[in-house]
């Protein structure tokens, strides 16, 4: 049984979110951090870039734009995780915790700009010639 593109985006943006709400936990040493409206606010801007993953299944319709797609939010999830990785873990910095802030910012901007791009492919593509 095949798995939809709109499921399997939606888990790739929670498999992300897990990951990144994970290290955010190791980098605060426990969930302490969930009581405080600041930590709130961070953890919801650090999310924000894996919601707008499932988003594509509201916009994309061609199949070979939906693999792109999940294939550039599956890749981006990989990326992100190793970076957050190199930061928080392997190289620990007392400034290690401003990539919480400026990861996310780049990641939607991400998202952004490659979502217009396969979207102006798609449509495009559905233009007769």
């Amino acid at each position: 049984m095949a798995i939809s593109f709109r499921a399997a985006s939606l888990l790739v943006g929670l498999t992300g979110a897990a990951i990144a709400i994970g290290f955010e936990w190791y980098a605060a040493t426990g969930w302490l951090f969930l009581t405080e409206r600041t930590s709130l606010l961070i953890t919801f801007w650090t999310i924000l870039p894996y919601v707008m993953m499932p988003l594509g299944g509201y916009f994309f319709h061609r199949r070979d734009i939906q693999k792109h797609w999940l294939s550039f939010c599956a890749f981006e999830v990989l990326v992100v995780a190793w970076i957050y990785l190199q930061t928080i873990v392997i190289y620990p910095d007392a400034q290690g915790a401003l990539i919480f802030l400026f990861l996310p910012l780049l990641q939607a901007g991400l998202n952004l700009v490659v979502g217009v791009v396969f979207y102006y492919m798609q449509y495009r593509w559905d233009q007769p010639h």
